[in-house]
């Protein structure tokens, strides 16, 4: 197949210079992800503003719930991204419309059974991370309303891990854009124009995240019309999904127990009361939007290092990380520079200036911002150089580093916490994220990550 397809959407990376063919893969994507980010920020603002600090803490309680089925679609998704990608580079594709369906029915069905689950046992699980008990009503509402874009949330995720595979990140980004601006809209619809609450929120995000889903679907069969389709293929096959699942569930595994254990973060969080969730909640958004850039950066560097690692190009991967250490590195520099410079202005922004506790909100938002701002260059290496054992399949590697990481903040917030006060937990994000690179470097050194490729392991 040659390297400019029928369709003109899939892009080969094996080929080039490494750090253009990263780049013109990785503005996409971080695009996509701002976007994402930016209506997240979007919807915290108008509540904060609109609706008060106890609206916004609700939103916050309950934004560590709805991340941990965010991070399970992720981690489903991620399986298939894999496969597809090594299976590309290698140039055997006969397989790659039967893995998109098959991960793509997956997902929805355990998408279906998350949503049962939250519309029963909301109220449940919010009292069992400590949330205040005056805004566990607007939770529930909230997660209810969220969880009817969960099936859109996991199916999204699926089909988006086909566009990375095949070095296709601009159509999502129009998808993205299109699904934010919608976000953005029915937010001052909803919550400003109809007064419907932190329900009102949620739902915008569940519409928005239907949109998204169902263009996917509109544009899927155009973006394999290049590939062979059997049109006896069955749409769930078994053999290609315990396939996919060798990486899937190892990720998904990891990434809820991440997200499982950042409940219990926020569980702490929750304890020191409703200044500090809404100070807390205002941050994280922040500080998602810094870190969405290392995030997608290194997963375009991860399929670069599938498809090369498919085509049995190793000596093209340490290039590619190097010229991913310095630009994405020059970027966390600058974002570094903002949050030291203007935390307090920042926090501002989510915060009517008539709430009672504004000093406190501020005080433990910017504090947040400014202890994790002063790390993010390492945390982008972090991602970058543990992207190497995804990409490569060395999934084992890559979930210990991620769990190295998360069980050290995990241990230094609950440990420390109350003896030591809040700003424990911003701190332990930084020494996970330092003992974690260190650890990923040696793996990456030792070099055993280059012997998991998939194409290799059924080589006939």
């Amino acid at each position: 197949m040659s390297e400019n397809s029928n369709s003109n959407k899939t892009r080969k990376m094996t080929e080039g210079n490494p750090l253009s063919t990263i780049l013109l893969f990785a503005v996409p994507m971080i695009l996509s992800n701002l976007f994402q980010q930016f209506y997240n920020v979007i919807d915290t603002v108008i509540v904060g503003k609109r609706l008060g600090t106890d609206a916004l803490a609700a939103v916050g309680s309950a934004s560590s719930i709805t991340a941990v089925f965010v991070q399970l679609a992720t981690g489903f998704a991620l399986g298939g991204s894999i496969v597809i990608a090594q299976y590309f580079g290698a140039g055997k594709t006969d397989k790659i419309w039967q893995c998109m369906t098959t991960s793509t029915i997956f997902s929805a069905g355990i998408a279906l059974v998350s949503t049962i689950l939250i519309w029963i046992g909301s109220g449940f699980i919010l009292r069992l991370v400590n949330t205040p008990e005056d805004i566990v009503p607007m939770g529930v509402s909230y997660l209810r309303f969220y969880f009817l874009g969960c099936v859109p949330i996991f199916v999204y995720n699926a089909l988006n891990g086909v566009y990375v595979a095949l070095g296709d990140s601009r159509t999502p980004l129009k998808f993205l854009v299109i699904s934010s601006v919608l976000n953005v809209i029915l937010d001052i619809v909803f919550i400003i124009a109809f007064n419907w609450g932190v329900g009102g929120a949620a739902l915008a995000t569940a519409i928005s995240q239907l949109i998204a889903a169902v263009l996917a679907l509109i544009d899927m069969p155009k973006l394999l019309s290049e590939f062979e389709r059997d049109k006896s293929m069955k749409f769930f096959e078994k053999s290609l999904l315990f396939t996919m699942l060798r990486f899937a569930l190892p990720s998904a595994l990891q990434q809820s127990i991440v997200s499982v254990g950042s409940v219990v973060v926020q569980a702490t969080i929750n304890s020191f009361g409703a200044s500090v969730i809404a100070g807390s909640a205002a941050a994280a958004k922040v500080v998602n939007l810094a870190t969405a850039i290392p995030i997608n950066y290194s997963n375009a560097y991860s399929n670069y290092v599938g498809q090369n690692v498919g085509a049995g190009k190793e000596e093209r991967i340490w290039p590619g990380l190097r010229d991913s250490l310095f630009s994405c590195g020059l970027i966390s520099l600058v974002m570094t520079a903002v949050f030291e410079i203007f935390p307090n202005q920042i926090i501002g922004i989510f915060i009517e200036e008539t709430e009672k506790d504004i000093e406190q909100v501020v005080a433990v938002g910017a504090a947040y911002i400014r202890v994790v701002g002063a790390f993010l260059i390492v945390f982008s290496a972090f991602m970058l150089v543990k992207a190497t054992f995804k990409g490569s399949g060395d999934m084992s590697w890559f979930i210990i580093t991620t769990l190295l990481s998360f069980f050290i903040r995990l241990f230094l917030t609950v440990g420390f916490a109350k003896a030591a006060g809040v700003d424990i937990i911003w701190w332990a994000f930084c020494a996970g994220w330092t003992i974690a690179l260190l650890v990923s470097i040696a793996r990456y050194l030792q070099g055993g990550w280059r012997k998991k490729s998939i194409i290799r392991q059924h080589a006939s």
